[in-house]
């Protein structure tokens, strides 16, 4: 039988508060006081003008997270151990709220975080229900209203076109509006089938997006419909369709956006390829070497919201590895795209170690130096995620960033 999520535990600063009966929110100060209802509305619109959907790259409120279930944690790719990284290097720059199963859940979380080294205070813990590592995809999509505040807007979730379990399904589809509970967000509801990690926006009301993955998702949908959608819930005025996203993602998204372009600024983009050396090194990265140059060609002949080009920075793929794999024989998904933007910081993905070719280290280095170089003023901190990327995701999957309000 399905079960419904009828209270809401709030943990912070080691005080657990239970409230049944109503809906409880932080404000500013981290102090809890009592708060609205959840409003649900299911705006009418066309094309809404009374949202905007702010970019990474803007100032963040906090960083949401997902604590990972004992699946996660196999022998051949353990997940907490990365986590556990990337959620200090985060905390040095903003709040991380990570949603936890379970009071015993959030104990062991902050016993695992104390163990590591982390002493601070900006790492806070909420009961959520979920099944998965992947916030990006379930947790809450934030747009601003005219007022500059807060709505959280609800897309449906299929996992991936990929069938299940329904329960798995179903406790997933609520993650962000429970979310929105916690704070009292109105949710905007949306019937179309999308995943966070599907969308990049440059916060001034363009969206990227991949037809191998929202078709799938909607079938039933026209590329024009689709659009229409986004613009209502999202507040967005343009829309650029790239093809396909990596070879060996499509069994996994089908594709997603966050592997291959991203939003730096406004109006620049880092968009992924596959070394000319590299492109026959494999059926992945020969396929991948065409999907990207036909990207490139789209995007070359695109422009924003305003009509005007953009700037397109290339970022080397990295080489698959056929040494590493899990004891299923699975290859990690990499992207040095797969980063996560925040205040002060980006944290990026890096895959050298000691008795890798120097070559993937003179790769790596260069990708630094371009991250450097778009984000500037920002600390770029590298992690090795190889057990992370061979459940199929990377650092950008598993965080969600909370536009500052």
């Amino acid at each position: 039988m399905k079960r419904r999520i009828m209270n809401v535990l709030l943990v912070f600063t080691g005080i657990a508060v239970f409230i049944s009966g109503g809906i409880w929110n932080i404000n500013e100060n981290n102090k809890i006081k009592k708060g609205q209802k959840q409003n649900t509305e299911d705006v009418s619109v066309s094309t809404s003008t009374q949202y905007r959907f702010p970019a990474e790259f803007d100032k963040q409120q906090a960083i949401w997270m997902q604590w990972p279930s004992e699946v996660y944690n196999q022998a051949s790719r353990p997940v907490i151990p990365v986590m556990l990284k990337i959620i200090k290097a985060l905390a040095s720059h903003v709040r991380v709220n990570i949603a936890s199963r379970s009071v015993d859940e959030i104990v062991t979380g902050r016993k695992l975080l104390k163990q590591s080294g982390y002493t601070g205070q900006n790492v806070h813990f909420y009961v959520i229900n979920h099944m998965s590592i992947w916030a990006r995809d379930v947790g809450p999509i934030f747009v601003k209203d005219v007022q500059n505040k807060l709505r959280v807007v609800d897309f449906k979730f299929n996992n991936y076109s990929r069938g299940g379990s329904q329960y798995y399904i179903d406790v997933e589809n609520q993650v962000d509006t429970l979310t929105a509970k916690l704070y009292g967000f109105p949710v905007i509801k949306s019937s179309l089938i999308s995943e966070g990690g599907a969308v990049e926006t440059n916060g001034r009301g363009t969206i990227m997006l991949t037809e191998s993955v929202l078709l799938k998702r909607n079938p039933d949908l026209t590329k024009q419909q689709i659009e229409n959608e986004f613009k209502r819930v999202l507040g967005i005025k343009k829309v650029v369709w790239l093809k396909k996203g990596l070879a060996e993602d499509d069994n996994i998204t089908s594709g997603h956006i966050n592997e291959i372009a991203r939003f730096a600024s406004p109006n620049t983009i880092l968009l992924a390829y596959v070394k000319a050396g590299d492109r026959y090194l494999n059926n992945y990265s020969k396929e991948s070497y065409l999907r990207m140059e036909e990207n490139y060609n789209i995007l070359k002949n695109s422009t924003d919201q305003d009509g005007k080009p953009f700037r397109i920075i290339r970022v080397p793929v990295p080489p698959t590895l056929y040494n590493v794999t899990d004891s299923a024989g699975r290859l990690p998904i990499r992207s040095y795209l797969n980063y996560a933007v925040t205040n002060g910081a980006v944290i990026m993905q890096t895959y050298w170690r000691q008795g890798r070719s120097s070559a993937l280290k003179e790769t790596e280095d260069g990708v630094k130096e371009i991250l450097k170089g778009v984000y500037p003023g920002r600390k770029v901190i590298g992690i090795d995620t190889e057990s992370l990327n061979l459940w199929g995701g990377g650092i950008h999957c598993i965080t969600q960033h909370m536009p500052a309000y």
